[in-house]
């Protein structure tokens, strides 16, 4: 069929046109392809895995954390963050699946920080992780039944906390013999609130010890340079020049004698010191500044200590597990020295403590020693205005329950 030169050119009349059309028309956006619900997620943590070990009697750091299965250079990492471990603190050992080693460690032990080793590369630092609190004053009594580690662990304190109320009138009793039935303390303390609401006890700015018809009170005072010491209501030092004890909590098994049946050899001898039970591998402290002069065995008195102190003052420990210090180390109050244990002559877990006066053997329970220096003259106005704002404050402490805001 033959088209006519007119239909021909309408023909290409309208093909410009819609070609005109097609090229004025909008243009669709191209669409990125719609992501799937699954491609939107963000992709899941590294699983975790955390076990847990709750401290018990003869624990030591690295008992537990070789039972945990952590590497040794995490110990070595923690310095003497682990030395003090309470009964009842808690260590947590955080894995990540697939790895060999664990890129965390964390101990519960003072409330308001976590003591922390973490790996950063191939390596353990240690660090204190504050824990957030607001911080409150309160007033709170507590009474001994029959241990002060019971009386204040019933109404919340932490293992740690129960020894630092220990240390506070370390000076003037021990607490492993001479603490009685019906012994009140009265606390200043501050209440720490998290916050997820919940409640702990913190510091202690203040106490009275009421035990056995004696009193002895402590206040807590920063002086200007920034120190921290305890005194006595009067502005005398409450730090001595020695502890009562080396171990913070054990049980006199056998005192001061000047003849005794000797448990093994079966014959009368002195026994010139008294022995604490303690378990194996409880932290023996140096009770005063001194000079070592004697670290190694000592015949039947096993591993044994000897630390030279100023004034003539000479003290012993013998039957140790570990020896921590070396002959001429010049060692500070409170010190870890060594560890409990049973070499030597020994039936069991022990520490013989032994203290001397210019070479002549007495007994450690009875000796009175001397007074560190008190307060200085130009802080005893501030310390005295502190005293007379808390004392009140100590008189109207009340007992205190578990139920009771204090604890957590």
């Amino acid at each position: 069929m033959r088209l006519s030169r007119v239909a021909v050119t309408s023909v290409v009349l309208g093909l410009l046109s819609f070609a005109a059309y097609v090229a004025a028309a909008p243009r669709p956006v191209a669409q990125p392809p719609m992501a799937s619900v699954t491609a939107d997620l963000a992709a899941p943590p590294p699983l975790l895995r955390t076990e847990r070990h709750e401290v018990r009697e003869g624990d030591t750091a690295g008992s537990i954390l070789r039972a945990m299965g952590a590497p040794a250079a995490m110990l070595t990492a923690a310095g003497n963050g682990l030395d003090r471990l309470s009964i009842g603190d808690e260590i947590l050992i955080d894995w990540r699946e697939g790895d060999s080693q664990p890129f965390r460690l964390r101990l519960h032990h003072d409330p308001a920080f976590t003591f922390e080793i973490a790996r950063t590369g191939d390596k353990y630092k240690a660090r204190q992780v504050p824990v957030p609190y607001v911080v409150e004053e309160m007033a709170a009594a507590v009474t001994v039944t029959s241990s002060l580690w019971e009386a204040a662990t019933s109404v919340g304190f932490s293992p740690s906390q129960v020894i630092n109320l220990a240390k506070i009138f370390e000076y003037d009793v021990d607490f492993n013999t001479e603490l009685v039935a019906g012994a009140r303390f009265r606390l200043v303390l501050d209440r720490l609130t998290d916050d997820d609401g919940q409640q702990r006890v913190g510091d202690i700015r203040a106490a009275i010890l009421d035990n056995g018809g004696k009193s002895f009170t402590a206040i807590r005072y920063r002086s200007a340079d920034g120190e921290v010491s305890w005194y006595a209501a009067d502005g005398s030092a409450r730090r001595k020049a020695f502890l009562r004890s080396p171990i913070e909590f054990s049980r006199v098994t056998s005192g001061f004698s000047s003849g005794r049946r000797h448990p093994i050899l079966g014959t009368m001898r002195a026994h010139k010191g008294v022995d604490l039970a303690a378990p194996t591998g409880t932290p023996i402290r140096s009770v005063a500044d001194g000079v070592v002069t004697k670290a190694g065995w000592a015949g039947g008195h096993g591993n044994h200590i000897e630390v030279r102190h100023e004034g003539g003052y000479t003290t012993g420990y013998s039957h140790l597990s570990s020896i921590g210090v070396k002959r001429s180390e010049k060692v500070r109050q409170g010190q870890l020295i060594g560890r409990v244990g049973s070499t030597g002559m020994s039936t069991g877990p022990h520490l013989h403590y032994e203290f001397m006066v210019n070479g002549v053997h007495k007994d450690p329970m009875k000796q009175i020693v001397p007074v560190t220096k008190p307060l200085p003259e130009s802080e005893k106005p501030a310390f005295f205005a502190l005293r007379d704002q808390i004392l009140p404050q100590l008189e109207d402490a009340h007992e205190i329950t578990r139920d009771e805001d204090a604890g957590g």
